[in-house]
This record gives structure tokens, C-alpha cells and sequence, in this order.
């Protein structure tokens, strides 16, 4: 599959299949993403060792948020830092909160709690490839 095909099916995996902590959140899906893309699995560190809300947020507290939770699961599965890339995973800024989400090549893909698949073009933090 091309990038673009592994978006589209992203896309509509996260519209028929529901957001959940129990690993379908907002990070996880990210890194699932990733996983099929590529093989490899950036949330390895973390998989698992949550299945709620509050659970998640204890990981990526303790990380330092949610950037510094990817920057850490990046760089240990080999992805480097670089320019966005259409259905490469970015963290960016949701109205001054850090936000895992693919890059579309104009926007930013975003699965959200209670507000399923959310696409809008917001500031990038941090953009990873291979």
C-alpha cells in the first residue's frame, strides 16, 4: 500500500471503530497506524500497561505530555524528526493541548474522545519519519 492508501484506511478505520483507552485512544491509534505502515511499533514502551482515561494520562504525565511521550517512543523505534509527511505521525497544538495525529498533507487527522475523527490544519509541534 502507498502512504496515501494507509491513510485512507486509517481514516476510515478511526470513523467505524470507536475511540477507547482500552486501545483505541488517541495515541494508540497513532502508533497503529505507524505499526502498518512500517512494522514497527513506536507505543511498544507503553502498550498495554493502560485501559482507561486515567491510566493514559498517568503515561504521558509521566513522560512530560504527550510530545514528550512520542518523542521518547519515536526515537526508540528508529523514527527521526523531520518536515510533516502526508501519513507521517505529527503532535500539534489543539487549542494549547498536545495532540498525536498523522499529517494529511494539508491538515492534521485527529481521533478524539467523543468527537471521533477531527481534521483541521493546526500548528505542528513535531513530525517524525523513517
Amino acid at each position: 500500500m502507498t502512504e496515501f492508501e494507509h491513510l485512507a484506511f486509517t481514516r476510515r478505520l478511526w470513523r467505524t471503530h470507536p475511540f477507547s483507552y482500552d486501545g483505541a485512544d488517541c495515541i494508540l491509534s497513532v502508533c497503529d497506524h505507524l505499526l502498518r505502515m512500517t512494522g514497527v511499533d513506536a507505543a511498544a514502551p507503553w502498550r498495554g500497561t493502560y485501559s482507561d482515561e486515567e491510566g493514559a494520562r498517568e503515561i504521558w504525565h509521566a513522560a512530560g505530555g504527550k510530545l514528550a511521550l512520542f518523542r521518547d517512543g519515536m526515537a526508540r523505534a528508529g523514527f527521526r524528526l523531520a518536515e510533516p509527511a502526508p501519513s507521517w505521525p505529527v503532535v500539534a497544538d489543539l487549542f494549547g493541548h498536545e495532540m498525536p495525529g498523522l499529517w494529511t498533507g494539508a491538515r492534521v487527522m485527529l481521533r478524539l474522545d467523543g468527537r471521533g475523527v477531527f481534521e483541521a490544519p493546526l500548528p505542528i509541534l513535531a513530525a517524525w519519519t523513517r
